[in-house]
């Protein structure tokens, strides 16, 4: 059976580990607010992104329910910010700033973030067709990955249902039109070294750890075979991922995080 450093743990992270590493993508839309409304939509979105994160190390079992309903109540703030920001005037506001692609991406994750999957793929479709021009690179790459961290949000719903289709939910995670694909597509949008490529590549990798547990819970315990193709592409990322962390000199906390995808998906470490 698939574990992690000790069960109390698994069960929070087997919750939220869709969630990647959440506070690394705050740093994709710090600094870019020049509205008060949209200034508090990217406070309350870091704090309940870095609360998520934390949550996946530290959490204990007793306070790990707590603990994600405020995690969601930040969200839920930050995307009431947002809302406000839909009549005209706002809109035009924000874009002679050039942050309405800004603000679409923020909205995009953080109805993802919600469960509110259908409506974060329309604004992800929004910002492509309508904020093209002033969308950053980095905000492109995470809008065209979002359908693949929706996929892998929904792959882990089916996961818990036990007449779920293992077939279906591998489709989802590591199928030609994959999270894993979808996600890979997103980080062409953006050069190789590029900070958001940790970001992604830490979704690429949740996305290949529910495949573990798909196979745990869906195909009796099972394991992912040393020789399987998306055994091989988890460990390419966590190279790459490796590689990045090193090249932004990030110290002990870079190490520490590769270790936590090394043990999470038992990988060889880097």
């Amino acid at each position: 059976m698939i574990t992690t450093r000790n069960s109390e743990l698994r069960r929070s992270v087997d919750r939220i580990i869709s969630g990647a590493s959440l506070a690394l993508l705050a740093l994709i839309i710090a600094g870019c607010a020049s509205t008060n409304r949209l200034r508090e939509a990217q406070d309350a979105f870091n704090q309940a992104a870095a609360a998520e994160n934390a949550l996946r190390f530290d959490a204990k079992a007793a306070d790990a329910v707590t603990s994600l309903g405020a995690v969601r109540s930040g969200y839920a703030s930050a995307l009431l910010s947002l809302d406000k920001l839909e009549n005209s005037k706002d809109q035009t506001r924000l874009r002679n700033d050039g942050l309405w692609g800004t603000a679409l991406t923020l909205k995009a994750l953080t109805q993802w973030r919600l469960g509110q999957f259908d409506k974060a793929i329309a604004t992800a479709e929004l910002a492509k067709q309508n904020a093209t021009e002033q969308t950053y690179p980095r905000d492109q790459a995470v809008v065209a990955a979002l359908p693949g961290l929706v996929k892998t949000d929904q792959a882990y719903s089916k996961i818990l249902l036990t007449n779920s289709s293992l077939t279906d939910v591998e489709a989802l995670l590591i199928g030609a039109n994959g999270a894993v694909a979808n996600i890979q597509r997103g980080r062409e949008h953006v050069e190789k070294d590029h900070p958001v490529q940790v970001y992604l590549l830490q979704a690429q990798l949740a996305a290949y750890r529910n495949f573990q547990v798909a196979q745990d819970r869906l195909n009796s315990h099972a394991t992912v075979p040393g020789n399987h193709p998306a055994r091989a592409g988890a460990s390419a990322q966590l190279k790459e991922l490796d590689r990045l962390l090193k090249l932004q000199k990030t110290g002990q906390g870079g190490a520490n995080l590769v270790t936590y995808w090394v043990e999470l998906c038992a990988l060889d470490a880097p």
